[in-house]
Order: C-alpha cells, then sequence, then structure tokens
C-alpha cells in the first residue's frame, strides 16, 4: 500500500517533467507566427447577434453568411466595411494591398454602390497595425424590386512583397432589396 502512495507521484512526476522538456524555453515563444506574411479577407459580422445584425442592415436569413460572404440591406445600410487582415509582424510604414472587382458580379459600380474613396482598388494598412477595411457605400433604391439583390465579388491581389491567403482571398458582398 505504501509503494502506491510512493510509486504513483513518482511516476506522474517523471512523466510531467517529459512533457515538459519538448516544450520551447519559453512558452511565448509556442504561440509566434512563423509562416510567411500574408492577408486574407474576414467576414467579421460573422456570429454576431441576429438582432444586431438586422439593425445594422445585415440580412440574416438561412446560407446568407459565411467567412467569405455577407448579404446586406441595400436601403439600411449605409456603408458595408470589408475586414482585411494582415497575417505577421507589422509594419512600421504603410502596406498597400490592390483588389479587384470580378468580372462576373452582377453589381454596377456608380449604379448600385460606390467604394470609398471612389474608385478605390487598393485597401492601405496604416503603420503598425493590423486591420484595414474596403468600404462600400450603397446607392439606396439602385435596385427596385423587393427581394432583387446584386453581388459585389472581390479578390486580394499581391503586392509582390505580401501575399493573399490563398484559403481567404476573396468576398462576396450580396446587396438586397
Amino acid at each position: 500500500m505504501l509503494k502506491k502512495y510512493i510509486a504513483i507521484p513518482a511516476v506522474l512526476f517523471v512523466l510531467g517533467t517529459i512533457m515538459v522538456g519538448c516544450f520551447p524555453k519559453k512558452a511565448e515563444e509556442a504561440l509566434l507566427y512563423g509562416g510567411p506574411t500574408v492577408v486574407e479577407i474576414k467576414n467579421f459580422t460573422l456570429g454576431q447577434q441576429t438582432s444586431v445584425l438586422t439593425a445594422k442592415g445585415v440580412f440574416t436569413g438561412a446560407g446568407t453568411q459565411t467567412d467569405s460572404t455577407r448579404t446586406v440591406m441595400l436601403n439600411v445600410r449605409g456603408t458595408d466595411s470589408v475586414l482585411v487582415q494582415l497575417v505577421g509582424p507589422q509594419s512600421a510604414s504603410p502596406i498597400d494591398i490592390n483588389f479587384r472587382v470580378r468580372t462576373t458580379s452582377t453589381a454596377v459600380e456608380g449604379t448600385h454602390y460606390t467604394f470609398n474613396p471612389a474608385g478605390a482598388r487598393k485597401v492601405t494598412f496604416a503603420p503598425n497595425t493590423s486591420l484595414a477595411y474596403i468600404k462600400l457605400n450603397m446607392i439606396p433604391n439602385s435596385l427596385t424590386t423587393v427581394g432583387d439583390q446584386r453581388t459585389v465579388a472581390i479578390d486580394l491581389l499581391s503586392d509582390g512583397a505580401v501575399k493573399p491567403n490563398p484559403n481567404f482571398n476573396k468576398f462576396i458582398v450580396t446587396l438586397r432589396r
């Protein structure tokens, strides 16, 4: 019986020592991102309460939001922001990332929406930041039939040094009346 009281703690001590020996010297090092610097598009409204989203003009019907899509109510949401996130070390100088609107988009720039600033095709990360936004201003009443909708499909492009993450390089905003 006495052997159990000595053997069990001794075994646990040995196992604990072996397991701790596998960790990096500093626990913080395990949390550092070591991959290439990339940019990603994220749906920052995903997971918010339906009542909050509805009040902000985000349509919450079935299948209207994913990691890379969002449906907004054209006459309710004045401006929609698409979050672009820098993954990797921040820069002391601004970083510009270009984007394009796919030709398969059914919404027409200048008719259904405009970019802010007008005609923008780049998003800029301010120095020492990891977040930037592509802003779309809705043109109210540009869709006349209730339930009608159009899409704006955005692709991030490489600036040479910083490439888009191939898993999160596109975003589709659906404009709905």
